[in-house]
């Protein structure tokens, strides 16, 4: 019953993202914003890292099955934070980094990825591969910096701009919640906790909930203030 209800939330996840992913899609049409186009690849990765976590759970009898899916789901879950964090750092970049956004976020979120698999493998025991599970904990890690920085730059934000700061501090609290849901589940590859595998699964939940709540919000203040206007 436990595993059905967890590949449920997966699925559910999954569901919540893509949601995102058409609501940037959405904006980015009439915005041409490449700042929400990084946004929607992001979160697109992150979809399918739930999609896999959940075919990780459906297999966990099957060593070789579930080893391949949760490394498809470690690679794409920090590519996607990693996509999102540098979205962030270069969305207040030059006019000329701008013209390159696309590929230049592209490029470093790739390069980030594999140079924290270098420092994996030149790390003790030197030159030996680690497993599976030392890597998807790394990873979390790397995960939470990504997070942490994305938190840190809103919140700079939000104290510098008195404007729209109601979508900036949700938005913190969102990803917030998104730090917490990645800290416990490396509480849970620790120790194998499942109240820290469980409390991850809803805090996620509510973090996507709360996004498409933020969108919602944010465009019915926007709409209306151009009727006041």
């Amino acid at each position: 019953m436990i595993v059905e209800a967890l590949v449920a939330s997966e699925f559910v996840s999954t569901l919540l993202a893509l949601i995102l992913v058409y609501f940037f899609f959405k904006t980015y049409r009439f915005t041409r914003s490449i700042y929400l186009l990084g946004l929607l690849v992001g979160f697109s990765f992150l979809a399918s890292s739930y999609i896999f976590l959940g075919m990780f759970i459906l297999n966990e009898n099957d060593m070789m099955v579930s080893e391949s899916f949760l490394w498809l789901r470690t690679i794409t879950q920090s590519y996607g934070f990693a996509f999102i964090a540098f979205s962030y750092y270069f969305s207040r970049k030059s006019e000329k980094t701008a013209q390159y956004f696309f590929g230049i976020i592209s490029l470093a979120s790739a390069v980030s990825i594999v140079l924290s698999f270098g420092a994996l493998f030149v790390a003790p025991p030197f030159l030996e591969f680690p497993s599976i599970n030392m890597i998807d904990e790394y990873f979390r890690v790397v995960n939470l910096v990504s997070i942490g920085y994305v938190i840190y730059n809103l919140v700079k934000q939000s104290e510098s701009t008195r404007e729209a700061a109601y979508g900036l501090v949700w938005t913190s609290l969102s990803f917030s919640l998104l730090w917490l849901a990645q800290y416990s589940m490396m509480i849970w590859g620790i120790d194998g906790s499942q109240t820290a595998f469980i409390f991850g699964h809803g805090v996620r939940l509510a973090s996507l909930a709360l996004f498409i709540y933020i969108y919602h919000s944010t465009r019915r203040l926007s709409d209306e203030s151009r009727k006041a206007y």
